[in-house]
């Protein structure tokens, strides 16, 4: 991973603008990624993606994670928190990018691969999540099998199909974060899933606007250019603020 400089990060974040919100990860990690070409980071599984996006937030902001959430039993407002270590599993080994599975199951036999930000991009707009995840299992299952003979999704059994959901589940299951919460006002208990990418992109969003106003302020009372502001340590910065408030 290559360690961002605050022009760079401000780079990436206004490209990430005009970009739909689940391209956005995939600019934030060609900035930090220079070396793996965009269509690799397309095809790389969630998990996969979501490995380096918390290794690229750890490295820009620190390990601490706080989020807020809303309790669905009373409406309390919470806050959790957790460090980025919690979240990152150990990878399976020699998994790729392009990598098929198989697996039987009695009678049938199935080809598979994981899912990429792609097909996460085309089932997206989809509101019925019973569909949306039809048509994810069906952009991931490349063969399928009934005693040789060739068959559809729509012909698998649910146990089959289900089958196929565990399987994919548990060869990227860095994509699948989730946190049991309990709220302290009326102690109902219930499960939230922890998208990094959109919390990563909220993070760079809030953190570019912050140093846009930092930039103004510094350019108006000192007379500097972005690219001089941009390259004065954070401390520096801060530290230059704080004079032009006294």
């Amino acid at each position: 991973m290559k360690p961002l400089e605050a022009g760079e990060l401000l780079n990436a974040w206004e490209k990430g603008l005009n970009q739909a919100s689940l391209q956005r990860p995939l600019v934030l990690l060609a900035a930090a990624f220079p070396g793996i070409s965009p269509d690799t980071l397309v095809k790389m599984s969630v998990g996969q993606r979501d490995r380096r996006l918390l290794q690229m937030r750890e490295h820009l902001f620190g390990q601490k994670l706080l989020n807020t959430a809303v309790c669905p039993q009373c409406t309390e407002r919470l806050e959790w928190e957790n460090q980025v270590a919690d979240f990152l599993l150990t990878p399976p080994a020699n998994t790729t990018t392009d990598q098929e599975f198989e697996f039987d199951s009695g009678e049938y036999s199935l080809l598979f691969r994981l899912p990429n930000s792609l097909d996460i991009d085309r089932v997206a707009a989809d509101a019925n999540a019973e569909n949306a995840q039809q048509n994810l299992l069906s952009r991931c299952l490349l063969k399928a099998s009934r005693s040789g003979a060739a068959c559809e999704l729509q012909q698998l059994p649910d146990s089959v199909i289900q089958q196929l959901t565990d399987r994919i589940e548990a060869l990227d299951s860095q994509a699948d974060i989730q946190i049991e919460l309990d709220c302290p006002a009326c102690s109902h208990r219930w499960v939230v899933l922890f998208d990094i990418a959109n919390f990563l992109w909220k993070e760079v969003n809030a953190w570019a606007e912050q140093m846009l106003q930092t930039v103004y302020r510094l350019a108006a009372a000192y007379g500097w250019s972005e690219r001089e502001i941009l390259s004065i340590s954070p401390v520096r910065r801060q530290l230059y603020l704080g004079l032009i408030a006294s």
